[in-house]
């Protein structure tokens, strides 16, 4: 962590741009062959959400010879849900095979699972990540986690320690930061490591849509079950939308640029999602990112419903622009002329290659290591939210020291929420001019 002035700019020129080198836009989706090592590969999951489920169906696919043999979850019946569809999903195949030992309920169950696989998918709320992320390398295995990788910056300095124990165990570390695995972004920077747009000056990134999953509070709840089953609206678990969501379109202009910001301000609040249902982040954030280079990035999220929906980057550079949206993207010189096309409607799905590109590394001796890309992109939305919760500027260097610590670790059912709720049930929320975020 003393490097960490000169790691955010060379990092992502020596290291960040390689995972996404290594898949060709050609790249076939038959799984792997030829690999030199056809050793059956335990999976454990560690969270059994929508996302958790999904992504051990893509591991189960990503390999011919893989066997998820345990799951951990908070919640039993999120633990069984996920494991039914997943025996439904491949119940020809003998892939899923969870006896009730290797079944993990509470807030202790990850590290029980772990330690029984050679592959961990991390998919609990995010807030959860950092200390999972680092019991599974100093236990030496493979990890899929998603992102975000922390909700404050305690964390994101625990990842990036655990990050450098995984390089020096030589262990397979990818991010669900999926961008990085998805044709048209390979497409467009190949294009700009070719100079087709010359340096990048400035850009727009955009993740505004209608909103999430509201989860209403039940009868007998105690505060700390609700804010875990409605994660999403407590910063401790989730870091608000601008991290949880946003974070790809911002990795997105981090990867493009070859940088990390060096500082963001910006402005945010609560105008449509208000309720007491809706915990304590925000419904909307704009944020101006200035990196090394001079280049500035403007940020914008909003959950607000019948609103414009956008989930887009747009970049300017010295000799034309660069757009990415879905599976397209489109570059112009400025005279409006069209340099490159890529309409990639028939490319692999990059959740389901995230896998393949996993395992097929495993299987071949290589090591992929996203979790330090991972981890310098969620402290760069987590300077974002910190800029538009207090109104100032926030500067890298000076909030990489911040000690505000939102996810506390060894909770269990009797610990208190990490946030209380007011008398009248609403919860406080950050206001600019006067939130202390550093």
């Amino acid at each position: 962590m003393t490097n960490i002035k000169n790691s955010r700019r060379d990092f992502v020129k020596s290291s960040a741009l390689v995972t996404g080198a290594m898949i060709l836009p050609t790249m076939q989706m038959d799984a792997m062959v030829n690999v030199a090592n056809d050793k059956k590969l335990k999976i454990a999951l560690i969270g059994c959400g929508g996302r958790g489920t999904g992504a051990a169906q893509q591991a189960l696919r990503a390999d011919p010879n893989v066997e998820l043999v345990a799951m951990a979850d908070a919640f039993e019946d999120r633990l069984q849900g996920s494991l039914m569809n997943l025996q439904k999903e491949f119940k020809d195949t003998k892939k899923v095979n969870v006896p009730k030992a290797n079944q993990f309920v509470g807030f202790d169950g990850a590290e029980k699972a772990i330690n029984l696989a050679d592959v961990v998918i991390l998919a609990t709320p995010p807030g959860f990540r950092p200390q999972h992320f680092e019991y599974a390398v100093n236990a030496g295995k493979h990890v899929f986690m998603e992102k975000p990788v922390a909700t404050d910056i305690p964390g994101v300095r625990k990842v990036l320690a655990a990050a450098q124990v995984a390089k020096d165990k030589k262990l397979n570390v990818v991010v669900g930061l999926q961008r990085h695995y998805q044709d048209n972004y390979l497409a467009g920077l190949q294009q700009i490591k070719d100079n087709k747009i010359g340096k990048i000056v400035s850009g727009q990134v955009y993740w505004n849509s209608g909103g999430v999953w509201v989860r209403e509070r039940q009868p007998g709840q105690s505060e700390l079950e609700y804010q875990m089953r409605n994660w999403y609206y407590f910063n401790w678990l989730c870091g608000d939308h601008i991290l949880e969501q946003h974070i790809h379109n911002i990795d997105v202009a981090n990867w493009f640029i070859g940088e990390y910001p060096i500082s963001a301000q910006g402005f945010g609040g609560r105008q449509v999602r208000t309720g007491k249902d809706h915990g304590e982040i925000f419904d909307h954030h704009f944020v101006e990112y200035t990196y090394p280079s001079g280049a500035v990035i403007a940020s914008q999220c909003r959950h607000m419903p019948e609103t414009m929906s956008r989930v887009a980057e747009t970049f300017q550079g010295t000799k034309g622009t660069i757009e990415t949206y879905g599976d397209n993207t489109f570059i112009k010189n400025y005279d409006g002329g069209e340099i490159f096309t890529h309409r990639g409607k028939d490319d692999p799905n990059p959740y389901q290659v995230e896998h393949i590109k996993l395992f097929e590394s495993i299987r071949n001796k290589g090591v992929i290591t996203d979790a330090e890309n991972g981890a310098m992109s969620t402290m760069s939305a987590i300077i974002g939210r910190m800029a538009t919760y207090s109104g100032q500027v926030i500067k890298w260097e000076e909030a990489m020291t911040s000690n505000i610590d939102l996810a506390p670790d060894n909770l269990t059912w009797d610990s208190p929420a990490p946030v209380q709720p007011n008398a009248d049930g609403t919860y406080n929320i950050p206001i600019p001019g006067k939130t202390v975020v550093i």
